[in-house]
């Protein structure tokens, strides 16, 4: 695998993403629907202010039993990739900090997601050799 290989091309685009006022039921349909544990919170100009995950839902369990709305819950500290980052730099982040989605911005907007998914995938499609198992 070639770890030069740019975030952008590799990157989801196609992203179903949400607002902070949107309701944690639909956002948990959504999720649901899509087959995705990831939502991108963007404002109406399409800037990333957070990411609502699948373990973000765990903190209505524990202490957060009152948050209603996407805003509410999102993780808003977020590491950030950009489209001319490398697969090495993505996956670096997602060791240090055990994410398993990035998302990708040129400036504030959001542009495209990367998940650990993504990079199993690419190392799936490696061809493999039989020089290799030596």
């Amino acid at each position: 695998m070639n770890p030069l290989i740019k975030v952008s091309s590799l990157m989801s685009t196609e992203l179903v993403k949400i607002m902070v006022s949107t309701p944690l039921k639909d956002a948990k349909e959504l999720m649901e629907k899509h087959q995705i544990h990831h939502l991108p919170v963007v404002s109406a100009e399409g800037n990333l202010l957070g990411i609502l995950s699948q373990s973000d839902f765990l903190k209505t369990l524990d202490f957060d039993a009152s948050a209603t709305t996407a805003g509410e819950l999102m993780t808003d500290h977020l590491a950030k990739l950009e489209p001319g980052d490398t697969i090495r730099t993505a996956a670096n982040v997602f060791a240090l900090n055990k994410f398993h989605a990035l998302p990708v911005v040129e400036g504030e907007k959001l542009v495209g997601i990367l998940t650990t998914l993504d990079l199993i995938r690419l190392m799936d499609r490696e061809e493999v050799r039989l020089e290799d198992y030596k």
